[in-house]
C-alpha cells in the first residue's frame, strides 16, 4: 500500500500545496485509494483487510465533504429558510463529489483488479475520492482534507453552476428556448467500455462538445461546456431567494428570557468552552424556537435573531461527521478486519440527538411560544444540533480530538445496529419464524396513538402473540419498534441472568422463543453465525469467548424453563457450535490466519507465521499416546546437546487428564522457547507443577527479551487452543493447561456445547512454507 500511497500523497501535495505526510498516513492513503476489486484480487481479503473498512472510509470521506461545503456555504451566506440551505447544499455536495471523482481518474489514483475496466466508471472514481478524503479525516489531516475540496471545487459556486442555477441541461433549454437546441452523438470502444461524444448546437450557431460514459452524461457535459462559454452577460447570475451574505451577528437576548435560558446559556459555555462575545449570540440562537420568534418578532428583529433550524441543519452534518469519525477510529483502532457488524454506521436520528439534548439538560432552557413544549422530542433534537454547531463554529476541527465528556459519552454510547424491528426480522428468518404485526388505535385525528400486537408463528407452526402498549403518543412505526424491542430484551434476559424478574406472560414468551430457536435451527451462513454472537443467541457467545462456566449457567437456566431434563438436543445446534468454533479459532477473519498472512520479510513478521505455523500444528495434531513426563524428556534429551536444560518435576502424582492438542501444545511452547535460549546460548529452566488438575509449566529463559520473543506466540497460543492460557514475563513463559473438565452432570444442551467446544476441529493444513530450522535464527535477528 506504501509505494502506491506515495502517487496519492503526491497528487494531494500538488493541489493543496506543501503537504507532508508521515509512513503510516502514506499507506493508508494507499489503502484509500484502493477499489474493492483490487482488495479481492490481492488475497487481502481474507486476513488483513476487509471490504467493510473501504466502505468505512467512504462514508467518513462524504461526511467530510458535507463539512467542509457547508462550513464554506453558512461563512457567506444565510437563506431565510432551511430549505432553501438544505438544498443548496445538496446541489452543492453532489456537484463536489463529481468533481473530485473526476480529480482521482484524471490523476490515476483509482487502483482497481486487473479484471475490471482499466477506465473506471464516475461512481467508482467518486468513492475512491471519498475514500481519500476519509483518510485525511482518520489521519488528523482534515485541514488537508478542506483544502483539497476547496482546491477541486473552486468553480462549485461559480460558472455552469452557479448558485441557484438549474441542472446544466435544463438551463441550457431555458436561456435557448427561443433559438432551439440539437444534439449529435458518435460512440467509440467496445460494448463494454463504449465512450459517447456529444455535439450540442444551438439555433444562432453555437456549439460544444461534450464527452461520458453514457448519452446522457455526454449530453450533460456539453450543456455544460456550452453554458462555460457564454460571457456573464449572457448568462445571467442567479441567488437563492432569500439568500443573503450576512451583515450583523446574533445578539443575546438581554432582559426578556426566563432564568433557565440564562443558567443553561452558563453551563453550555463552561461545558464547550464557549468563551467568546462572538458566538454568545449564536448560542442564544441555538435555544430558540420558531414558536418564541413568531411570538416576539420584536424582540427577535433588534437583537437580529431568528431561530434555530438553520443552525440545527449545519449541526446535523456535523454531528453526523463527529459520529462517523468516532466510530471509524474506534473500529479500525482493533484491526482491519470488521465484519459487516461491527463496521455498520448509524446516521444520528432525531431519537439520538433527543438523548444528546436530554444530557445537555437543554428542556427547561429553550426560549419557546406559550403553546410550545420546551421537552419535546424534536425540539430538543434541534437544539442539541443547533449547540454543536455553535460549538464548530467557534472551535471547528477541535471537537473532532477534544470535546466535552458528555458530547464524548453519547458519541460513545451510539448504537451503530440495526433498528429493533430489523434485527427481530433477521432473528426470525435464521430460525424459520414468521411474524407480523396488528394494531389497536385510540385517540382522533392527530391525538391517535397506535398499540402494536406481534404475532409468531414458529416452524412447528406453534403460535404467539406479543403487546406493548404505548407510553406516550405513538405512531405505528414507533409501535412496532416499541413491541420488537421488549421482545428482544426478554430474549436477553437468559444470558443477563435476569430470568427471574420476569412476570409469568414474560416468562412464557421467552419459553416460546427458545423453543422456536432450537426447533427451527437449520443450516446458516457465515454472517448469520456472526448475528447470533454479537446477540449472544444460544449461548454462542459464551463458547467462543471460552467462558465455560457462564455457558452452563445459561444452559442450566434454559433447561429449567423447558422443563425437560432429558430433552434431546437437535443435531444442527452441535454442528452449529463446531462451525462457529472452528471459524473463530481458523476462519479467515482468526489471529492465526492473520498471522499466517503476516506481510514482509523483517524478522518480526517470519516469527508470527512460524508462531501461526507452530500453534496450527499443535491443533491439528490430535490427542497424544504420551504423557506430559514423556513429552518433557523428548524435548531434553534433543535440547540438552544444545543448551543448558535444568528440569524440576514437583508434578507428583496428582491427576491431570489433558484434552486434545494440550500434549502437543506444551510440546511447541517447549521447542520455542528452546530455539529462542539456543539462539542467545542461554540455558532453559523448565518447572512442572499441577494444581487443581491443571498443568503448570513454567519455563525460564535468561538473557533474552522474553516479551519480544514469545509474546506473538503465546498470545496466538492461547486464543486459540481450547483451556490452554499462556503468559509471558520479563524472564520466563508460564504455560498453563486446564485439564478436561466434568463433564458427567451437563445438562445435554451443556454437554453439546462443551464437547464441540473441546474438540478442536477444523484445523487448516500448513499455512506457511518457512522450513521448521528458520525460527531459531529469525529469533536470533530479533534478539
Amino acid at each position: 500500500m506504501g509505494a502506491f500511497g506515495e502517487t496519492v500523497r503526491a497528487a494531494i501535495r500538488d493541489s493543496t500545496g506543501e503537504w507532508e505526510a508521515d509512513r503510516q498516513t502514506t499507506a493508508w492513503l494507499g489503502l484509500g485509494a484502493t477499489h474493492v476489486s483490487h482488495l479481492y484480487e490481492s488475497g487481502l481479503f481474507e486476513t488483513a483487510v476487509t471490504p467493510h473498512v473501504l466502505g468505512m472510509l467512504d462514508q467518513l470521506g462524504r461526511s467530510t465533504i458535507d463539512v467542509v461545503l457547508i462550513d464554506a456555504w453558512i461563512a457567506q451566506r444565510q437563506p431565510e429558510k432551511v430549505g432553501a440551505q438544505s438544498s443548496e447544499h445538496h446541489r452543492r455536495s453532489t456537484e463536489a463529489r463529481r468533481l473530485l471523482g473526476q480529480w482521482a481518474a484524471e490523476r490515476g489514483l483509482v487502483r482497481m483488479g486487473a479484471g475490471e475496466a482499466q477506465r473506471p466508471a464516475p461512481s467508482v472514481a467518486e468513492g475512491v475520492a471519498r475514500q481519500i478524503l476519509g483518510v485525511l479525516s482518520l489521519t488528523g489531516a482534515h485541514e488537508t482534507a478542506s483544502r483539497l475540496i476547496q482546491a477541486v471545487c473552486a468553480g462549485i459556486d461559480h460558472g455552469t453552476d452557479e448558485i441557484g442555477g438549474a441542472a446544466p441541461l435544463t438551463e441550457a433549454q431555458v436561456l435557448f428556448a427561443k433559438e432551439g437546441l440539437s444534439y449529435e452523438y458518435a460512440e467509440e470502444g467496445p460494448d463494454h467500455d463504449k465512450t459517447y461524444t456529444a455535439v450540442i448546437r444551438t439555433g444562432s450557431g453555437r456549439s460544444a462538445r461534450g464527452a461520458g460514459r453514457s448519452k446522457k452524461a455526454a449530453r450533460v457535459a456539453a450543456a455544460r461546456a456550452l453554458l462555460r462559454g457564454l460571457t456573464p452577460p449572457g448568462r445571467p447570475v442567479t441567488r437563492p431567494a432569500g439568500a443573503a451574505r450576512i451583515t450583523t451577528p446574533p445578539q443575546p437576548y438581554r432582559n426578556a428570557p426566563p432564568s433557565a435560558h440564562w443558567d443553561a446559556l452558563g453551563d453550555l459555555t463552561a461545558m464547550f468552552e464557549l468563551d467568546d462575545r462572538r458566538i454568545a449570540g449564536l448560542l442564544t440562537q441555538a435555544l430558540t424556537h420558531s414558536s418564541y420568534v413568531y411570538e416576539n418578532r420584536a424582540a427577535a428583529a433588534a437583537h437580529h435573531q431568528r431561530d434555530n433550524q438553520l443552525l440545527a441543519h449545519h449541526g446535523s452534518l456535523v454531528v453526523n461527521h463527529l459520529a462517523k469519525h468516532a466510530r471509524v477510529g474506534r473500529v479500525l483502532a482493533h484491526g482491519l478486519v470488521p465484519d459487516e457488524d461491527e463496521a455498520r454506521m448509524h446516521t444520528p436520528a432525531n431519537e439520538d440527538t433527543s438523548r444528546l439534548g436530554i444530557a445537555l439538560a437543554l428542556a427547561d432552557g429553550v426560549l419557546t411560544g406559550r403553546g410550545a413544549d420546551g421537552g419535546r422530542p424534536s425540539t430538543v433534537a434541534d437544539a442539541a444540533q443547533s449547540v454543536v454547531a455553535a460549538a464548530w463554529r467557534l472551535h471547528g476541527t477541535r471537537l473532532l480530538r477534544k470535546r466535552p465528556a458528555v458530547l464524548d459519552d453519547w458519541l460513545s454510547e451510539l448504537q451503530h445496529q440495526h433498528d429493533p424491528v430489523t434485527i427481530l426480522n433477521y432473528l426470525a428468518a435464521m430460525f424459520g419464524i414468521t411474524h407480523h404485526y396488528e394494531y389497536e388505535c385510540t385517540g382522533r385525528d392527530h391525538l391517535q396513538t397506535f398499540a402494536a400486537t406481534l404475532v409468531l408463528s414458529d416452524a412447528r407452526g406453534r403460535v404467539q402473540r406479543w403487546t406493548v402498549s404505548p407510553e406516550r403518543r405513538s405512531s405505528k412505526k414507533y409501535a412496532d419498534k416499541a413491541t420488537a424491542q421488549d421482545v428482544l430484551d426478554i430474549l436477553t434476559t437468559v444470558s443477563d441472568d435476569l430470568v427471574d424478574t420476569l412476570t409469568t406472560e414474560e416468562r412464557g414468551l421467552l419459553r416460546y422463543l427458545l423453543r422456536a430457536q432450537l426447533d427451527g435451527l437449520g443450516t446458516t451462513s457465515v454472517r448469520q453465525r456472526n448475528r447470533m454472537v454479537s446477540g449472544g443467541l444460544l449461548g454462542t457467545d459464551l463458547l467462543v469467548t471460552g467462558d465455560l462456566d457462564a455457558f452452563r449457567a445459561w444452559a442450566r437456566r434454559v433447561q429449567d424453563l423447558l422443563g425437560d431434563e432429558k430433552a434431546t438436543v437437535p443435531e444442527a445446534l452441535g454442528g452449529l457450535y463446531r462451525q462457529m468454533l472452528a471459524e473463530t479459532r481458523f476462519g479467515p477473519r482468526s489471529l492465526l490466519r492473520r498471522m499466517a498472512a503476516e506481510q514482509g520479510d523483517g524478522p518480526a513478521g517470519t516469527v508470527r507465521r512460524h508462531a501461526a505455523e507452530a500453534v496450527r500444528r499443535a491443533a491439528a495434531s490430535g490427542p497424544w499416546g504420551a504423557s506430559v513426563r514423556d513429552v518433557v524428556q523428548d524435548w531434553w534429551r534433543d535440547q540438552a546437546s544444545r543448551t543448558g536444560v535444568t528440569v524440576r518435576d514437583d508434578m507428583r502424582q496428582e491427576p491431570f487428564l489433558p484434552i486434545p492438542a494440550q500434549l502437543a501444545a506444551l510440546d511447541e511452547a517447549l521447542t520455542w522457547c528452546g530455539e529462542a535460549a539456543e539462539a542467545t546460548g542461554s540455558p532453559v529452566e523448565v518447572e512442572l507443577t499441577v494444581q487443581g488438575g491443571t498443568l503448570h509449566a513454567w519455563i525460564g529463559l535468561h538473557g533474552l527479551d522474553t516479551r519480544a520473543t514469545c509474546d506473538d506466540f503465546a498470545r496466538l497460543l492461547s486464543r486459540t487452543l481450547p483451556r490452554t492460557d499462556c503468559l509471558v514475563d520479563d524472564d520466563h513463559v508460564l504455560l498453563r493447561l486446564h485439564g478436561r473438565p466434568d463433564t458427567e452432570s451437563l445438562t445435554p444442551l451443556a454437554a453439546a456445547g462443551i464437547g464441540a467446544y473441546l474438540s478442536v476441529d477444523g484445523a487448516p493444513p500448513a499455512l506457511v512454507n518457512l522450513p521448521r530450522d528458520e525460527t531459531a535464527a529469525t529469533q536470533e535477528e530479533i534478539l
